[in-house]
């Protein structure tokens, strides 16, 4: 399984660099091992991935990726890194809105970016459901699976520059009405329950990967 998980681990980082949203200094990446407290791991300055426990990683880098597995038994995958909109974001402080269905469905509330300094308002706001959180001026992506975390990664910048350009821009920005968001809010819980299950029984989830 390892060596299943570690193709797995390297493809995702092939995918994100070539979108650049992998690859600069503090860029970390990880993937759960299913039915196991482990990660794989891997940064930029490193060709091959590390294995670390939930409990005791050693590596200042991946402390947070363990953190985040320990609180979210749904996590399959961990992205953590700076962009040009996630910077932009936290220059402007704001809550980004859901502006997309497939926002609602995958990604859940975003929240106001927060300070490196407030872990535990990072670790509360994570284990509300979000699958991502700006800290500091990186956003932290979190998918159900090693092919989610990928499109959870590439929808969030979609729905960051759009925000950002439209806040600097001075148009309005309408969120999605509340009904939408109820029933994709509820789609995402009953998958992150599923996904919780899966990994706890053993295996990758299934069925995570859809549109909607």
């Amino acid at each position: 399984m390892t060596d299943e998980f570690m193709e797995l681990l390297t493809n995702d980082e092939a995918r994100l660099r070539a979108e650049a949203l992998f690859g600069g200094p503090g860029d970390s990446l990880s993937l759960r091992m299913p039915g196991r407290e482990e990660f794989l791991f891997v940064t930029p300055e490193r060709s091959d991935p590390l294995t670390f426990r939930f409990h005791a990683t050693g590596l200042e880098a991946a402390d947070l990726h363990a953190t985040i597995y320990r609180s979210r038994k749904d996590a399959g995958g961990v992205l953590i890194g700076q962009t040009p909109w996630s910077t932009a974001l936290a220059s402007i402080g704001a809550r980004i809105p859901t502006l997309f269905d497939e926002q609602a469905r995958h990604i859940g509330s975003a929240g106001r970016p927060i300070a490196v300094e407030r872990h535990a308002r990072l670790l509360r706001a994570l284990e509300g459901g979000g699958n991502v959180a700006i800290y500091g001026d990186r956003r932290i992506c979190i998918g159900t699976t090693p092919s989610r975390v990928v499109f959870n990664a590439e929808l969030f910048e979609k729905c960051a520059k759009a925000f950002v350009i439209a806040r600097v821009g001075g148009d309005r920005v309408r969120e999605l009405p509340g009904w939408i968001r109820y029933i994709a809010g509820a789609r995402l819980r009953r998958d992150q329950k599923r996904a919780a299950l899966s990994y706890a029984a053993g295996r990758i989830p299934e069925g995570m990967d859809a549109y909607f």
